[in-house]
């Protein structure tokens, strides 16, 4: 488990990575800008898991998190999707297709190749770690951490991390639930079913990163302000989910299945950016989620900075937090924008696109190049 080493005065730095299956690479590109910038700002080299405070994800976000955490490097994170990413995404033509459209087999073994027998509560993460899953079995969210002051870390200490990160990644439609036995605390165990997290509002985990870190209830209560705490919230691209005319008419259950996870994750962005708006202070000079949202066109009817800035002014608040946002609308504009006009909008927004690797590392790259600038955050460093 993560020592407390840090001395209490200085800032909280906090990380969190939205869900979004291969689009992972989108975060990917953008947590080995933040390494190489830290590590050029600071003078040496050392893992983002000795950056940041607590490290927060959501499905594909909670395998990058957990990988974090554990001090592997941004690059090696990255190259996993670049070396697994079409044997995890490869559709089975078994009868379990009609349930879900790929085996856990591949997903589960890659897994088990990076995180071993490690478990939630082990000494080799060395950072604070949250993932996302829901809990299909009992119908409400799990927020599974390493925080030893946690209320629930005494009996979810031995859970496997590879299971941790199944259970977050399992998307309805995409791969079966995950089946895990938790303690009860009582010494006798539970079994559940967990699927994705983000079937849930925490697609986009910032605002529960937030909480976790200062909720006293929680573990930490780290104090609040802009001077006080840092949260870094990584995306992984957002397009409006359109059916054309006269298809819906036609649509099966599966269809619909993957339109409402898909849906579910743009809503649970849009909710997020709003409520992360209200409560945070973006550094200056950086452009605002918002605006992102409104200019990319993936998005109608939010709110801009403007209406949310005198909302926040009628409540008369003060911001909690220094929050930046970094993601990117996937539309034809917006690609334009980043210099891929021969990127495919419609195909790079897919979550399970194997065949677009490629262009969603490219993607990444542009994001990363435009929005990750470091030294507007040095004071936290």
């Amino acid at each position: 488990m993560p020592q407390e080493t840090s001395p209490a005065s200085r800032p909280r730095r906090l990380l969190s990575i939205d869900g979004g299956g291969l689009l992972g690479l989108i975060p990917a590109e953008a947590l080995i800008a933040i390494e190489e910038q830290l590590d050029q700002l600071t003078g040496k080299p050392e893992p983002l898991c000795n950056r940041f405070d607590l490290i927060g994800g959501t499905s594909t976000g909670a395998i990058l998190a957990a990988g974090l955490a554990l001090g592997l490097r941004a690059s090696d994170l990255r190259d996993f999707y670049l070396k697994f990413g079409k044997d995890i995404f490869t559709k089975s033509f078994a009868p379990v297709r009609f349930w879900h459209s790929y085996p856990s087999g591949p997903l589960e073994k890659h897994l088990k190749d990076v995180f071993g027998d490690l478990t939630l509560g082990g000494d080799q993460l060395k950072t604070q770690i949250l993932i996302v899953a829901k809990n299909a079995t009992l119908g409400n969210d799990w927020f599974f951490t390493n925080n030893p002051k946690n209320k629930f870390f005494t009996q979810n200490s031995g859970l496997p991390l590879w299971e941790l990160v199944r259970s977050s990644s399992a998307a309805p439609t995409y791969f079966p639930p995950h089946a895990m036995s938790i303690p009860d605390g009582t010494g006798k165990k539970q079994t559940y079913e967990f699927i994705d997290g983000g079937v849930s509002s925490y697609n986009n985990p910032s605002l529960q990163v937030f909480l976790e870190a200062t909720i006293p209830q929680y573990g930490n209560g780290w104090p609040m302000g802009t001077d006080n705490l840092l949260l870094l919230s990584l995306g992984t691209g957002f397009n409006s989910v359109t059916i054309p005319e006269g298809k819906a008419t036609h649509y099966e259950l599966i269809d619909w299945g993957r339109y409402v996870v898909k849906e579910l994750m743009n809503e649970a962005n849009l909710q997020q950016n709003i409520l992360m708006h209200l409560i945070g202070q973006r550094p200056q000079t950086v452009p605002s989620a918002m605006s992102e949202l409104i200019s990319s066109g993936a998005a109608s009817g939010v709110p801009d900075d403007n209406a949310l800035s005198l909302v926040s002014r009628s409540m008369g608040s003060q911001k909690l937090v220094t929050y930046q946002r970094i993601t990117v609308g996937l539309t034809r504009d917006r690609l334009d924008q980043l210099g891929l006009p021969d990127v495919d909008p419609g195909k790079v927004g897919e979550m399970d696109a194997a065949d677009q690797i490629p262009n969603m590392q490219r993607v990444g790259q542009a994001v990363a190049k435009e929005q990750v600038h470091i030294e507007l955050l040095k004071k936290f460093f």
